[in-house]
Formats: structure tokens, C-alpha cells, sequence
């Protein structure tokens, strides 16, 4: 697959494919998301299938409803 391209187009090419794999990660992580390690685990576990990697990224951007105590 990736013959014609070279050993570092190879590289760059599975890099940027582990970045997209792992958006709903980084989406959870740099918003500090209170469930980021539930996204993590379903998004490595479950993310191959494109149903697992669609809910892991609509975990990552629900929006995050504040606590009030009671």
C-alpha cells in the first residue's frame, strides 16, 4: 500500500492516521472532559469500527453539565 510512497511518506502517513484514529481522544483530553478515560477505552477498543470511533467522539463533545450541590 504505501510502496510508492517511501519509508518516510510510510511514516507520515501512519502518523496522521493514528491522529485520526484518536481525535475523540485528544478532543476529550484537551477539554478536560470528566469521562476522557471512558472515550480513551472506546475509542482504542471499540474505534477500528467506525460505530465505536462515531461514539467515542460524541461522548468527547457532549457538553459537560456543572455539579450543584445539594
Amino acid at each position: 500500500m504505501f510502496s510508492s510512497i517511501g519509508p518516510i511518506g510510510s511514516f507520515a502517513a501512519c502518523v496522521v492516521l493514528i491522529a485520526l484514529y484518536l481525535v475523540p481522544s485528544i478532543v476529550a483530553f484537551n477539554r478536560s472532559h470528566p469521562k476522557r478515560w471512558l472515550v480513551l477505552v472506546i475509542n482504542l477498543v471499540f474505534g477500528g469500527t467506525l460505530v465505536g470511533w462515531v461514539v467515542a467522539l460524541y461522548l468527547a463533545t457532549r457538553p459537560v453539565r456543572a455539579r450543584v450541590p445539594v
